[in-house]
């Protein structure tokens, strides 16, 4: 029996592209169960433009922007599929992605399942296999490469531009982290995913077309920083997050550098202004998202690198320390293995 897949997309700046998003959906080869679509656009400018609506595709009412995050979790409480598949409004499926898709995620102990996501033109990766770093930055993985081909395998993370989740997982997990408005919320629902005992999976033979550039606003990195850091924050044993410390320090003050060259050092003060003022909440968080684990730091861990190996962070002290950074994440790999079993 085929899974039933209810398609969420959330809408906002191009309702145009977003009604080429919906049309891809409705050209699949397996049909989902329904599209649900949230416009985040306070003028609500999608439904004058779909106007009837094409049957199967539900159309929720705008209640102003709430944030990306917000926007998936409401369509997802109110979709009726046993997987929930997440599409950004500037993406288009391929007419198999959906098939493929389900049938990665059939065996029970998969979560998350994401398709590669190709930049215009169908030939050169956007995303898709998305690694994480230890101090939690995430970033496209295999970007600007060749078009992938192969079987289904487990991975660290996958994007969020064509992420499917299986909807008891999604309910078991609480969603998406609601505070993070938009950006890292695919990072850390697979970490939660895997941390809780799910396999997340990337299947490059689901492919989608995705129109993205990096655009580096400011707004942009208030949220990433923000959210990165209640992510870290959250999911990490405390002792992995001791073990991590100089690591992170290090990585914080390579980070406000950054902010200060380029700046966006106000947005920087911002995230630690905001992670300051949500301790309460925070604490909250991360005492739900530890009560769900059963697998260890020692095992995430060994997906996850200390490597920041992509163009987008590129530069020549990256390569040079990277062999550095291998030692230590092995260090503190062995650190929580020798931990482990002094605890039995």
């Amino acid at each position: 029996m085929e899974p039933d897949v209810s398609a969420i997309i959330v809408s906002y700046a191009d309702p145009a592209a977003t009604r080429a998003t919906i049309e891809s959906l409705l050209a699949q080869q397996l049909a989902p169960l329904e599209v649900v679509v949230v416009d985040n656009h306070p003028d609500a400018p999608l439904a004058a433009l779909l106007g009837e609506l094409p049957a199967g595709v539900r159309l929720l009412e705008p209640v102003g922007n709430a944030g990306y995050v917000r926007a998936c979790n409401r369509a997802a409480a109110q979709a009726r599929g046993s997987w929930v598949w997440f599409l950004n409004p500037d993406a288009t499926a391929d007419p198999q992605c959906l098939r493929e898709l389900c049938a990665a995620g059939e065996p029970d102990d998969v979560a998350v399942v994401g398709a590669q996501v190709l930049l215009p033109g169908w030939e050169r990766v956007n995303a898709g296999d998305n690694p994480i770093h230890l101090t939690g930055l995430c970033w496209s993985g295999r970007f600007e490469e060749a078009r992938e081909h192969g079987a289904p395998r487990d991975v660290a993370a996958v994007s969020g531009a064509a992420l499917m989740v299986r909807r008891s997982a999604f309910e078991t997990l609480g969603g998406f982290e609601p505070s993070y408005f938009m950006y890292q919320d695919d990072t850390d629902i697979c970490w939660r995913a895997r941390l809780a005992g799910w396999r997340v999976r990337f299947v490059p033979e689901a492919v989608v077309e995705h129109d993205y550039t990096f655009e580096k606003g400011s707004s942009k990195w208030y949220w990433l920083e923000r959210n990165r850091w209640w992510t870290v924050l959250s999911n990490y044993e405390l002792r992995t997050l001791l073990l991590l410390t100089p690591l992170l320090l290090a990585a914080e003050a390579g980070i406000v550098a950054l902010s200060l060259r380029d700046g966006w050092w106000r947005e920087k003060l911002r995230s630690w202004a905001s992670l300051a003022r949500g301790a309460r909440a925070l604490r909250r968080h991360r005492s739900s998202v530890q009560a769900l684990r059963a697998v260890g730091d020692e095992r995430l861990l060994q997906q996850m690198t200390a490597r920041l190996d992509t163009p987008l962070f590129a530069s020549p002290l990256a390569r040079r320390v990277g062999p550095l950074l291998d030692a230590y994440r092995c260090g503190v790999l062995a650190a929580l293995r020798g931990s482990r079993r002094g605890a039995r």
